[in-house]
């Protein structure tokens, strides 16, 4: 990362390559593209051109051209974000050119595709607007005081030119900052990356904010905080102690951290759509609500589950993620190992950072359980199917559904015991982690779910072909009772009655979705103020829900935030009832099976 105070204007988030309308195309130019001397050199221009009207001026500028014709092409998603976003709808005033002015004419082949005649012309420049009006981790913003954006939102792919480097220049404003992954030169305004999927998985954030530098196994990490002064010093030094221990952590699993130095993004605002944090590969963003600030203690969960991400579906991939295809929707039944495995990491990270004690880990393996068990869709929908339709709602999915990321975590836990048995506690997921990170990434490649099998039995001398029939691509219930007393440990069930308004809540009393048929006052987004006039503010996770348990069947007064505005609504507390979990002592543990427990408590 770099950050540069300016006095003058110029500077500055688990395929086929391209999709199959381009082949015929790439058939005809690739030949020539391949045969250019020295490669096609791309340069990009950022300009913060209109704060006002919340402008990018973005120009790119194509040398070296030895083609017939060159199509370039904007992403319609951000990979981790299983959403089509068509970011080119947000582009105005698209024009192209020849260094002397002349404008040429583009045909618009696919909806955000763009083939350009170079036939005799060894340049062109291509230049737009964007407006950039929402604060996401997959969307881009100007404000008066910052502008942010990540590379899938500005930057054109010069379709068979994939893996050329390019050089970024930005343009902002007078005394504004630049925190950036992209790699850094000698010229503070001037960034480059290696290749094109490097280039869109950076973000950049331009404007003022606070930055805390600090080194894990000799490199760079840089904590951006936007707007500054709102995380106080002591606050961020905290959360710099926090995020060296997961780093150390989880890099000890790898032998290492994979990248050249890290930037944390956070801001303290009021995200502007639902995608509120994003992990990249050597940066992640995470948008928190400015109502109540977290501690850092608070803050943990989510950073060690997305830097782990750094290993898991940014380098570990699903072989139909590799390479990303940035023009469609690209199923993969395979988002539960991607997601979910990622989840169980979290859990277990922090716990061997020391920001769980065993008996909270514990806990934390219990509660996937509950939640796939408790939900009837578990029945019909497998892991792997969860995992192929996530793009039917991943920012909203539909009542009828399986939560990937829970059901990988459970069965994530699973193979971790079941592996340590066959292993006689000599192995576990760690190794499969690091098998599928030398064997696949290291060798350019993705993995598949036989693939995944395949390591899982090389590593146990076991076949584990059965387990994925019945557990991941099939809805049977795993045999809890048998693999959890692999570590001397068993499953109890309990009838737990819990307060319901119709809507699913976080403990913070934000609602993240409604499941009573539209008949609650309360929408998706609204935060729960007070409730009778209790305030909520500055008290503890899980709060409200004890609040509400003290009211079943009553009708209570809630004072809600919905967007900019606040409003009163009275709405009656039901219930319902269900099974809850908790993993146990088993009854006299033998001394193989705590010979297990051992192994996977092991920090």
């Amino acid at each position: 990362m770099r950050t540069v105070s300016l006095k003058s204007t110029p500077l500055i988030r688990r395929h086929a390559l391209i999709c199959c309308l381009a082949c015929s195309v790439n058939v005809v130019i690739a030949p020539a593209a391949a045969a250019q001397g020295g490669g096609l050199k791309i340069e990009y221009t950022v300009k913060v051109a209109d704060i006002r009207g919340q402008l990018f001026h973005v120009t790119t500028d194509f040398r070296n051209i030895n083609q017939p014709a060159l199509e370039v092409s904007l992403p319609v998603w951000s990979p981790g974000w299983y959403v089509i976003e068509n970011y080119a709808k947000n582009i105005l005033r698209f024009r192209v050119t020849e260094p002397g002015g002349r404008e040429l004419r583009p045909a618009l082949v696919r909806k955000q595709t763009w083939r350009i005649d170079t036939r005799g012309i060894s340049r062109i420049i291509v230049e737009f607007d964007y407006r950039a009006a929402v604060l996401a981790a997959n969307q881009s913003r100007i404000a008066p005081d910052y502008a942010f954006f990540t590379g899938t939102q500005l930057f054109l792919l010069p379709e068979g030119h994939r893996s050329r480097p390019s050089v970024v220049r930005f343009d902002v404003p007078s005394g504004w900052r630049i925190a950036s992954g992209l790699d850094e030169t000698a010229d503070a305004m001037v960034f480059t990356a290696p290749d094109y999927d490097t280039l869109v998985d950076q973000p950049t954030l331009m404007g003022q904010f606070d930055v805390s530098r600090f080194t894990v196994d000799g490199k760079p990490h840089d904590l951006v905080i936007n707007p500054p002064g709102v995380f106080s010093a002591e606050k961020a030094r905290t959360l710099a102690g926090h995020l060296t221990k997961l780093a150390e952590t989880q890099g000890r699993i790898f032998g290492g951290l994979p990248y050249r130095k890290f930037v944390y993004f956070y801001f303290f605002r009021a995200a502007e759509a639902s995608c509120a944090v994003l992990e990249h590969q050597n940066s992640f963003v995470a948008v928190w609500t400015p109502d109540a600030l977290p501690l850092p203690a608070d803050m943990v969960g989510q950073a060690a589950h997305e830097f782990f991400h750094l290993w898991n579906v940014k380098r570990i991939r699903p072989v139909q993620l590799w390479p990303y295809d940035y023009a469609r929707e690209t199923e993969t039944p395979l988002l539960w190992v991607s997601e979910g495995f990622t989840s169980y990491y979290t859990a277990l990270t922090r716990y061997r950072a020391g920001f769980r004690d065993a008996q909270g880990f514990i806990a934390d393996v219990a509660r996937p359980i509950a939640e796939v068990e408790g939900n009837e869709a578990r029945r019909y929908i497998s892991a792997a199917d969860a995992s192929t339709s996530t793009w039917i709602g991943y920012n909203n999915p539909p009542p009828f559904s399986v939560n990937y990321y829970m059901q990988g975590a459970n069965l994530a836990a699973l193979l971790d015991l079941s592996i340590r048995h066959d292993t006689r506690g000599a192995s576990g997921l760690d190794d499969v982690m690091r098998t599928l990170f030398t064997d696949f990434y290291q060798r350019g490649r993705g993995f598949s779910t036989g693939d995944l099998i395949r390591v899982i039995d090389r590593i146990t001398k076991s076949s584990y072909g059965d387990f994925f029939r019945r557990y991941v691509s099939g809805t049977g219930v795993p045999p809890y009772d048998t693999i959890l007393g692999y570590a001397g440990y068993q499953l109890e069930r309990a009838t737990r009655k819990l307060p319901n308004l119709g809507v699913n809540l976080n403990e913070r009393g934000q609602v993240t979705g409604v499941h009573d048929g539209g008949k609650t006052p309360l929408q998706s987004g609204d935060l729960i103020l007070s409730i009778d006039g209790q305030t909520l503010e500055g008290q503890g996770g899980g709060t409200i829900f004890r609040l509400l348990t003290e009211k079943f069947g009553q009708n209570v007064r809630l004072r809600i935030r919905r967007g900019s505005d606040e409003r009163e609504l009275e709405i009656a507390v039901g219930s319902v009832e269900l099974v809850n979990y908790r993993i146990v002592d088993g009854k006299s543990p033998t001394p193989e099976q705590l010979k297990i427990r051992e192994s996977w408590l092991k920090r």
